[in-house]
């Protein structure tokens, strides 16, 4: 039976420790609220704009710095996580921040039945809805820090026994508002602002740098209900307003 030097056996199991935390690549999974039909009703329709994305461009990644002995740790930082590669357990995000977002928007208000009808549009001031949602991404922030332990590439070893790997943030900042098509004035407007952080590691929370779909559910469940309240404080008259200068005629109650 063929022996290997003692060395060979260590590469190799930093090998596997290495590539063990960029194997996989996540992406954007959106799970709705639980569905609960809105006390107020508007017979007008909703459309759901794609996002506007004012986020940063910044991303820097210097995680490569852990493989210099007696750097304690090394960190990354992304403005906008889906064109980086290299996270603290994911290779990569797969995420269309404006598409996605607009998508999960109108998910959550179309199951409220506040609203005739939701639905996105790639169109500025659709002419087949009354009201217009808009978004603007403002933050997808995500930093990382990796722990090597001053040991170089040799602190992967210590992973094995429990220490963690490092920890991630992410930090979700949206604006979002009704406007009246017609006039293209606004009627709401509301901030989703979310933060997450984790510590990882191979025996726990492994495989967690990211939670902006679990962030965005959060911050959608307080926006729902702020909008349920100012459409609910409106006399009829005034969605009858609305419904004219678009062209539509309500029937009379």
């Amino acid at each position: 039976m063929r022996r290997f030097p003692a060395g060979t056996h260590l590469s190799i199991l930093l090998l596997v420790l290495v590539t063990t935390g960029c194997a996989t690549k996540a992406g954007w999974q959106y799970v709705p609220n639980a569905a609960r039909p809105a006390g107020a009703q508007v017979p007008l329709v909703v459309a759901v704009e794609r996002f506007q994305d004012e986020r940063g461009t910044s991303n820097s990644r210097y995680f490569w710095l852990c493989i210099i002995p007696l750097v304690p740790y090394c960190s990354s930082s992304y403005s906008q996580p889906e064109n980086a590669n290299g996270f603290l357990t994911e290779a990569a995000y797969n995420f269309r921040p404006s598409d996605d977002l607009a998508e999960a928007t109108t998910i959550e208000l179309r199951q409220t039945g506040m609203f005739k009808d939701v639905f996105v549009t790639n169109r500025s001031s659709d002419p087949s809805a009354q009201l217009t949602v808009r978004g603007t991404i403002d933050s997808t922030q995500w930093d990382g820090s990796k722990y090597s332990y001053l040991l170089g590439p040799y602190g992967s070893l210590l992973w094995v026994f429990g220490l963690p790997i490092g920890s991630a943030e992410n930090n979700l900042r949206i604006k979002l508002d009704l406007v009246e098509r017609a006039t293209g004035q606004p009627l709401w407007s509301t901030d989703i602002n979310q933060n997450y952080s984790i510590t990882e590691g191979l025996y726990y929370n492994y495989a967690a740098d990211f939670a902006y779909p679990q962030m965005y559910r959060t911050g959608m469940e307080a926006a729902v209900a702020s909008l349920e309240g100012y459409v609910s404080q409106q006399p009829p008259a005034f969605w009858q307003r609305i419904a004219s200068e678009s062209g539509l005629v309500l029937p009379s109650r």
